[in-house]
């Protein structure tokens, strides 16, 4: 073989070897695009960048929080003597600092928590409903009785002088958020499975386009279709599920975007205690109708935690609305479309529209605790 041959064949396998790495390369950035695009997509990004701006918010309120209790704190006067009657304490040396601090307490011009729960039971404002107020309302009243089972005084005591709503004098109530713990880092870390979407939250309506979509579901509203989802894992009878999918679809939209306009359509049991902003717990259970029952919840947290699928699978049970059974609770507007019946709303909309029955009282009566268990009992005739 010449020179010249040999030449030709060292530049024959040179320019082979150049195309093999050009190839091997041109593979490799194209497994890369492919992986970009598969987990990098524009959608995955702006779910992320509405996350991590909800937190900033979040962030800021709990710094707002944190500077007005210690503004509050340092505005103490310890100077200030703190007179508390004598008349009605035992004696030195026969009884305990707790019973002389109970004894003080017990005197109306010292609680300085103020009653447990406020008198005042008028409805919110709710807001945009799809309901046609101008046709006729078929009138009912829910059939239910109030035998209540025997609850331990001993564990009615215990949260007697919990504060449950905030002092509106001092805050806006629409900006005290509930203070959540979810893992939002993982869907498994979040309590409500929607909530791992909040850009479909966002595009969602501000109120449900149909009460069908929480009974059926729907594929015009992401929220909605989730709520139905979810609560179609739990033995909710179909008026349970409208009010629960109801509620918790103006608690979302309150949650995601915090203002007067989405808070007024809260109702008014359903509005945050004090308790829920104090105390970090999964979002969930901002979601259970009774305040009380909501802090007791929350701080007993640790106690449910690994049985909350049997805890809240025996409250969807047990929780009812006040509803006659059989009663139809939509109606057709003057278009002819369903809508939710008025006096069903009503009924959903207020606390006492609201009930639980025994079994769940006396299997869990740490949770009732504090409760007017006669207000809340619900008995199936």
């Amino acid at each position: 073989m010449s020179s010249a041959e040999k030449k030709r064949l060292r530049d024959r396998r040179a320019q082979q070897t150049l195309r093999n790495k050009k190839l091997q390369r041109t593979i490799k950035l194209e497994e890369q695009v492919a992986h970009c695009e598969q987990h990098h997509d524009d959608q995955g990004t702006q779910r992320l960048l509405q996350t991590i701006e909800s937190l900033r918010k979040q962030n800021a309120v709990l710094i707002q929080r944190q500077q007005r209790l210690r503004s509050l704190i340092l505005t103490w006067d310890d100077d200030c003597p703190v007179d508390l009657p004598t008349e009605d304490l035992p004696s030195v040396g026969q009884t305990s600092q707790e019973e002389v601090i109970q004894a003080g307490l017990s005197r109306p011009e010292n609680n300085i928590l103020g009653p447990l729960v406020s008198d005042d039971t008028n409805a919110c404002s709710v807001g945009s409903i799809n309901v046609d107020t101008s046709s006729g309302l078929l009138d009912s009243t829910p059939v239910f009785t109030s035998t209540a089972p025997s609850i331990p005084q001993s564990s009615l005591s215990s949260h007697a002088n919990v504060p449950l709503s905030p002092n509106e004098d001092h805050c806006i109530p629409w900006k005290l958020l509930p203070l959540n713990d979810d893992d939002f880092s993982s869907p498994q870390g979040i309590s409500l499975p929607w909530f791992a979407y909040p850009d479909r939250i966002a595009s969602s309506p501000d109120s449900p386009l149909s009460p069908l979509d929480f009974l059926y579901g729907t594929r015009e509203n992401f929220l909605s279709d989730m709520i139905h989802t979810v609560t179609r894992r739990r033995p909710f009878r179909d008026p349970e599920r409208l009010a629960v999918g109801w509620m918790a679809y103006h608690l979302t939209k309150w949650l995601f975007s915090p203002g007067p306009t989405t808070y007024a359509r809260l109702p008014e049991f359903l509005r945050p205690t004090l308790g829920q902003t104090q105390i970090p717990h999964p979002m969930a259970l901002d979601f259970v109708p009774w305040p009380r029952l909501r802090l007791n919840l929350i701080q007993r947290w640790h106690v449910y935690r690994e049985r909350r699928d049997e805890l809240f699978g025996f409250l969807a049970i047990c929780v009812k609305v006040r509803w006659p059974w059989g009663e139809n609770v939509l109606e057709r507007d003057e278009r002819n479309e369903l809508c939710i019946r008025r006096s069903f709303y009503d009924t959903f909309m207020s606390e006492s529209g609201w009930g639980l029955t025994s079994e769940f009282i006396n299997k869990y009566p740490d949770l009732v605790a504090g409760t007017d268990i006669a207000s809340i009992i619900y008995e199936v005739i």
